[in-house]
């Protein structure tokens, strides 16, 4: 989940890596003026925007084709990349992304008119909703700062469907842990009490007058306007609260304040997208809605998808959720090279995969609760076999520890950092040490996801080479890249319901993760993935295996109360090494993703956030054309 990307994500990325291109793209027609021009080199851009020439054409509709559904269909609670996606279609926050080449990493204006205004050393930030956003309700009335309030209210409720990412800055706004905390049990079940407790009950450290919300901050945090761009901090209409949140109660009556209206939507089916007609562009500076209807087939095949895109036919413009395979990346590759204008190599900032330790799991005498074996497993694989299965190390290189380059704090890590360097012979000795041998083998339950080539290839390879030491038996929990978050890594824990992480059901699993904004972000690694108990799924975060230090955790906290980035990198660079000699989890790679539009589609501008072109910016020449 990386968003994110988490990401965010790697559902929706690990997806990507499963799909099948045979035919190579085709340039489009002459009146697109999208023609190869020239060779373009083998490092993260933007090479295939195809920009087109003169004036981008409006209407047509952009049909998209993928293998899974977004986590939650619904405003404010999404945490996965198919659900930014989405939203970037219908819902918007104070703060977005903008569709520019160069540019797309830096948060920018979207309700708000303008960036926040910092005052009281810090403490406070205040920020105005502009005018003139409309709710495509009967009869449309006015987006307002209390639709963002409700929002952010909403977000961390204690229904099954909350949003993953609290973590990151709930304890930074005054009152709002205790708000979140504060929601009475009836509210999980019930949609009335939910929407009476976010209706009569305020954040202390949240307040509106006009068109204008102050946050009143427990710190100073100069990276809160990049947690303004996820989904808590969406507008989020009244009507929401009839239902509770992700149910059909919500999503088959969902209001938009974006360019488009979902018209309809089918779990794991489809959704059909048609153009808001109370969408004004002049209120809206990231998203120009060239094309007048979005249809997404989430029934596809990952091997016909990228059989069928190149070919110029008008029902496959763009792939939904399904990212390219590593079969496929020699071949892509060289048509980047070549100059195509049809294919990207994208920066992702990400994690992804990393294999996730369950600390927490009963099997074999709770051996994964010691350091010392998930050490021993992590000195047992070699990654790179790993990046060799994902499709190579150009696309796929090595990450040896928690944040990524382009992450402030990577650099205060040193450069050849890499505290499991494959040792076979280690690994069987600390094994050894723990009690397992081939007489009796540690025994690992692996979750993957069986409909996503990437998921089952690092699956297969890792039982090979755990394998390969005796002392370790894996052997594979299948599911679908739909459920891999929701049913199984993300599901709260309880005393009279314990989780899947707590039932054993799983040991190891490849996930992924991307920051949920960039630059100053290495808090959105942190906080959800190694703090605790903040962390942890049931506090709405995404600590899947359940680590806990308290070393991290100090680390954090000092990180979190420096009053310069300079400062705070120190710690974050100290908190990543920390993570690593706990081995929470094995790294693998920093992912650039290839991706690959059909060749009629213009203005094709990768966006990190979702690991995929940005629908709500393109544009379409004649299809079929090529």
């Amino acid at each position: 989940m990386v968003r994110h990307f988490r990401t965010r994500t790697y559902a929706a990325v690990a997806g990507a890596v499963t799909l099948t291109m045979l035919a190579a793209a085709c340039s489009s027609s002459s009146t697109s003026g999208s023609h190869n021009t020239g060779p373009q080199q083998l490092t993260a851009g933007w090479q295939g925007l195809n920009p087109g020439t003169g004036a981008p054409q409006r209407g047509g509709t952009l049909n998209m084709v993928g293998i899974s559904d977004v986590d939650y269909m619904d405003y404010d609670v999404g945490y996965y990349t198919t659900d930014f996606q989405v939203s970037r279609l219908t819902v918007r926050q104070l703060y977005s992304w903008p569709a520019i080449p160069g540019h797309n990493t830096v948060a920018s204006p979207d309700l708000a008119t303008a960036l926040p205004v910092i005052s009281n050393n810090g403490l406070k930030e205040t920020v105005t909703i502009r005018s003139g956003v409309m709710w495509n309700t009967s009869p449309p009335r006015a987006v307002t700062a209390a639709d963002v309030v409700r929002g952010i209210k909403r977000a961390c409720n204690p229904s099954p469907v909350s949003f993953g990412g609290m973590a990151d800055f709930e304890a930074t706004i005054e009152g709002l842990s205790s708000f979140c905390t504060g929601y009475p049990s009836a509210a999980a079940t019930n949609a009335a009490a939910l929407k009476s407790y976010v209706e009569g009950h305020n954040v202390s450290g949240i307040t509106t007058a006009g068109n204008t919300i102050t946050f009143t901050l427990t710190k100073p945090a100069p990276w809160l306007v990049g947690a303004m761009t996820l989904s808590p901090f969406s507008a989020v209409p009244i009507e929401a609260e009839n239902a509770l949140p992700g149910t059909p109660g919500v999503y088959n009556h969902m209001y938009s304040d974006g360019p488009y209206q979902q018209v309809s939507y089918t779990p794991k089916k489809e959704i059909k997208f048609t153009r808001n007609p109370v969408w004004n562009a002049s209120t809206d500076p990231l998203r120009k809605a060239y094309v007048d209807a979005i249809n997404v087939d989430e029934t596809g095949n990952q091997t016909t998808i990228y059989q069928q895109m190149p070919t110029g036919s008008p029902s496959l413009g763009m792939s939904f959720d399904a990212l390219v395979p590593p079969a496929d990346t020699p071949n892509l590759l060289n048509q980047i090279k070549s100059g195509s204008h049809n294919v990207n190599l994208g920066a992702t900032y990400s994690s992804n995969p990393y294999l996730v330790f369950n600390t927490v799991s009963p099997n074999d005498g709770n051996a994964l609760a010691k350091a010392e074996v998930r050490q021993a497993l992590s000195y047992g694989i070699e990654r790179s076999q790993l990046q060799k299965v994902l499709g190579g190390a150009i696309v796929n290189p090595a990450l040896t520890h928690i944040l990524p380059t382009g992450i402030d704090g990577s650099q205060g890590v040193p450069g050849n950092y890499n505290p499991y360097p494959y040792d076979q012979a280690k690994a069987k000795s600390m094994l050894t040490a723990a009690g397992f041998t081939a007489s009796h083998p540690l025994q690992i339950k692996f979750l993957y996801r069986s409909d996503s080539q990437g998921s089952t290839a690092i699956f297969n390879n890792v039982v090979t080479q755990l394998g390969a030491l005796a002392s370790v038996k894996v052997t594979g929990v299948p599911t679908n890249t739909s459920d891999f978050y929701g049913k199984y890594l993300q599901v709260p824990n309880s005393s009279g319901s314990p989780s899947p992480a707590y039932k054993g059901t799983w040991d190891m699993a490849s996930a992924g993760w991307g920051p949920d904004w960039y630059g100053n972000s290495a808090v959105s690694f942190f906080n959800p993935l190694f703090s605790s108990p903040g962390g942890f799924p049931a506090n709405g975060g995404s600590n899947f295996g359940y680590f806990q230090s308290t070393t991290v955790d100090n680390l954090i906290n000092q990180a979190l109360s420096q009053t310069t980035e300079d400062q705070a990198d120190k710690f974050w660079a100290q908190a990543d090494q920390a993570v690593m000699q706990g081995a929470a989890i094995y790294p693998i790679t920093s992912q650039l993703q290839l991706m690959t539009h059909a060749p009629y589609v213009h203005n094709a501008v990768f966006m990190t956030q979702w690991q995929n072109f940005d629908p709500a910016n393109v544009w379409l020449s004649q299809p079929g054309s090529s």
